[in-house]
């Protein structure tokens, strides 16, 4: 074996070392200043999204876009003032109002009323249905007003529909943003990650010289210990990358799970508090009807937090207490009606198959009512065209099974194993049909084990899905105060 000198073998390492950990450091710190400038990005598409949708849609006649506004008219002041008050607050600088030709109808910079510029491909693409955004081009002709005010700034084409068509999109709003605003908060966590990497990286370094130094002194002339020195690390080394490989999925299932729940947590959060800006606005003063929609619209997206909310502290309440199950006695099927009672206008979509035995049950009723209510928000979510679900029971002699039966999308056979994983979903992108966080199904699986029961699930690609949950009656005789919220043997699963 060759030998190395111990200042060489410390010099190496030393250098070797600083390379890695600035390559690595500069490498982790641009890939999350990336995702924080798509995720600022996004969130601005979605206000401009919001504002054309809640303000200019409303706003606007379709008169308004047929041709340029007359900006000494009554009109293009009126809706000059709307913009100006209720739009044009920061980051938002500019409003464009595009019609099919390229011609501008309206903005509030009233020298670009009545111009056209060649984007009849971007608003083509608008006119089908999709939003656009982009870093805007400053040194293009149609912002020759605001290339000397702004740096850069991000502008969203979005599909303005008016009238009673909304299949067709009748002009494109453009809204430009200022960029300076997602440019600080992208710079300002570049800085702040880099610092922190470089004084936790540079403290490992100032550990990791002395050791290596250290054991450089016993390299020179014991080759046999150095053998069996080169043994053990090479078993560290392989529990070590097999622990660094469970830390890698760990930490890419906390990704995924942080980015769907922001999403989640961020899509009601931004529409309660848009509209309750919006409900404080004079114009909507003395509209009721404006009024009851917005506040079903927050009340509708306030359940919808709700319920997200809820199962992140079920599930967080259910690691901590998993074997403490809380026996009671109870009517199955008063507790089935007070579950869909509370799913509110989607509770017409229900049908009631339920056992007609009137005997009470033994078990948590906590715990099944938790299970009953993420079964039925998930048949309800996936069930197409405002379809109806089945919720049934029967009791037999030791067990007990209720089921939960919808006619929605089904789920390819492939995913019906991985279906009651933590965080797991079939469609794991921000821009699926359905919401949620994958925590439904597997807080249900959770609970069901620590009742000591099973469930499965039979479903269909295209002809819905079954969940059916057996659980076991308890023994204990006659249930009375005395023993209430023991925890009680249960009986063996009859499978079903």
């Amino acid at each position: 074996m060759k030998r190395w000198s111990g200042t060489g073998l410390v010099t190496r390492f030393a250098v070797t070392s600083l390379i890695a950990f600035v390559a690595v450091g500069g490498l982790l710190a641009v890939l999350v200043s990336q995702q924080v400038r798509a995720r600022q990005e996004e969130a601005a598409k979605f206000h401009a999204e919001f504002v054309v949708a809640s303000i200019l849609q409303h706003a606007l006649r379709a008169d308004d876009v047929r041709a340029p506004m007359d900006v000494k008219s009554d009109r293009y002041r009126k809706l000059l003032e709307i913009v100006s008050d209720r739009i044009l607050q920061h980051p938002v600088v500019r409003v464009k109002i595009w019609r099919r030709d390229g011609t501008i109808v309206f903005s509030d910079e009233p020298r670009l009323v009545g111009t056209k510029f060649d984007e009849e491909d971007t608003l083509r693409v608008v006119l089908a249905g999709t939003t656009v955004n982009e870093v805007s081009d400053l040194k293009a002709d149609e912002n020759e007003f605001e290339s000397n005010q702004y740096p850069k700034l991000f502008a969203t084409y979005v599909p303005l529909y008016l009238g009673s068509n909304t299949q067709k999109p009748a002009a494109v709003a453009e809204i430009y943003e200022d960029y300076a605003g997602i440019q600080a908060q992208v710079s300002s966590l570049f800085r702040t990650l880099i610092f922190t990497l470089l004084i936790g990286l540079g403290a490992l370094y100032l550990l990791l010289v002395p050791i290596a130094r250290r054991v450089s002194r016993t390299v020179g002339g014991q080759n046999v210990a150095l053998a069996r020195q080169t043994k053990k690390l090479e078993a560290a080394l392989g529990s070590e990358r097999a622990t660094v490989t469970q830390l890698r999925e760990a930490n890419k299932v906390k990704d995924q799970f942080v980015a769907v729940a922001s999403h989640e947590l961020r899509t009601p959060l931004t529409s309660i508090i848009g509209y309750a800006k919006t409900l404080r606005r004079p114009a909507f003063a003395d509209d009721p009807i404006a009024r009851e929609e917005f506040l079903e619209a927050i009340e509708r997206q306030g359940d919808r937090l709700f319920r997200l909310v809820s199962n992140l502290l079920a599930a967080s309440n259910l690691e901590h207490e998993h074997s403490r199950v809380s026996v009671s006695s109870f009517s199955f099927a008063e507790l089935a009606k007070e579950v869909v009672a509370g799913l509110g206008p989607r509770a017409e979509r229900t049908q009631l198959e339920l056992d007609p035995d009137p005997r009470l049950i033994l078990s948590d009723r906590q715990r099944i009512e938790l299970v009953l209510s993420n079964l039925m928000d998930n048949a309800l979510k996936f069930s197409r065209n405002g379809q109806a679900c089945a919720l049934g029971s029967r009791r037999e002699s030791e067990s007990f099974t209720f089921w939960v039966k919808d006619h929605g999308i089904g789920i390819a056979p492939e995913s019906c194993e991985r279906i009651f994983e933590r965080f797991y979903q079939v469609d794991s992108s921000t821009t699926r049909q359905y919401g949620g966080v994958g925590l439904g199904l597997n807080l249900v699986k959770e609970v069901v084990d620590s009742l000591g029961g099973k469930i499965q699930v039979d479903s269909e690609v295209g002809n819905g899905s079954t969940f059916t949950v057996t659980l076991p009656l308890f023994r204990g005789g006659a249930f009375s105060d005395d023993n209430r919220g023991q925890e009680l043997e249960p009986l063996e699963v009859v499978q079903v």
